[in-house]
């Protein structure tokens, strides 16, 4: 199969909304590890593994370059100047590797205190040199894939990730490939094909879910993107509950609807923004499930704390924004008392109590 060189025309919707999504996630995780609150892990390796020249035809910025650009613009905060910042970009094309060099000069994103490693090899390569890093306990990590196709995130690979102390990852995935070729013996991973088309990402996150170890807290979500006929997709992946808490809320922010795609993906025919009567039948799919099955557990008083909500959330994949209606409500009606809207993700240590008043 033909592999595309993406560099040399302006990037299309679904490539800008993949390196929004990515960008948006970078800049809300860079400032947890520059803290003054991260003394312990005072390094951090960003990886990215399919750069190309870090710019499209049209100039518009790919990802390497956005990570750089936040990274000057994160100069300021406290921790900068004590971290330990590791840059590692690789792409096979040595003509590309040259290219984001001069790029990186050109658009002024050359940031001190910053060791780059920028080199052309390829994937299977790149990654082999990396798993040290990956498996230091010390060091934070933000590992970007964006491979053509889907041949390089194999079980092995994927393993790898999840097994990294705190290491968060992002990887493209050329769904539609596996939905139309998943016997073909060169495609490595397989799934179940779904009665619906559109839901073919969330059975390529199932079969990555199935490789996760048994008895291992592990965080998975997927973004879905439609190219055409074609779909492809982002699977996230982290080990803490700050991390996919995070990625939900750059996701919800990309679709107001489900969280989880570029399209309407679950067909609920509703417009990001357009005011909803207050039904439940009226609500995304999503919500109003995910609304009906909060309730249910509070009213049964199998819920005791917030921590339990941001888990049930996570479990749905909404955000804890998601659980205020309900909670109001049954506060409303003396069903519950708290002192809390929304769930806090920074208190998930010390989480506030939900108490039953019914008893």
């Amino acid at each position: 199969m033909p592999i595309k060189d993406l560099h040399k025309k302006p990037f299309d919707e679904g490539t800008l909304t993949k390196l929004q999504i990515f960008e948006l996630y970078a800049r809300e995780w860079l400032p947890v590890f520059l803290s003054k609150s991260s003394p312990s892990l005072s390094k951090i390796h960003l990886y990215d593994f399919f750069v190309g020249p870090g710019i499209d035809s049209k100039n518009i910025l790919g990802s390497p370059l956005r990570i750089l650009q936040h990274l000057r613009n994160f100069q300021r905060l406290d921790g900068f100047e004590k971290a330990k910042i590791h840059i590692h970009f690789f792409d096979n094309a040595p003509k590309k590797i040259e290219q984001l060099k001069l790029n990186v000069k050109t658009h002024g994103f050359h940031v001190s205190n910053i060791e780059y490693d920028i080199q052309p090899l390829g994937f299977e390569e790149a990654f082999q040199m990396a798993k040290k890093e990956l498996a230091d306990p010390h060091a934070a990590k933000l590992v970007f894939i964006d491979q053509n196709g889907v041949g390089n995130v194999t079980p092995e690979v994927f393993r790898e990730l999840v097994n990294s102390p705190i290491c968060d990852f992002l990887f493209f995935i050329s769904s539609s490939t596996l939905y139309r070729f998943h016997e073909v013996s060169s495609i490595k991973q397989k799934i179940k094909r779904p009665n619906d088309y559109y839901h073919v990402h969330r059975s390529v996150l199932d079969f990555y879910r199935s490789l996760v170890p048994a008895g291992k807290q592990y965080f998975l979500a997927p973004f879905s993107i439609k190219k055409g006929a074609n779909i492809y997709g982002l699977i996230f992946g982290s080990a803490h509950l700050l991390g996919i808490d995070k990625f939900l809320q750059v996701a919800w922010k990309n679709d107001q609807i489900s969280g989880q795609a570029d399209f309407d993906i679950d067909h609920d025919n509703l417009i990001p923004g357009q005011p909803t009567l207050p039904f439940r039948e009226m609500l995304p799919r999503k919500v109003g499930i995910f609304e009906a099955e909060l309730e249910g557990i509070l009213r049964r008083g199998q819920i005791t704390n917030e921590l339990q909500i941001i888990e049930l959330c996570v479990q749905h994949g909404v955000k804890r924004q998601h659980a205020e209606n309900v909670l109001k409500d049954l506060k409303k009606a003396g069903i519950i008392d708290l002192n809390f809207r929304v769930p806090d993700i920074k208190r998930i240590k010390s989480p506030r109590p939900i108490i039953m008043k019914w008893e």
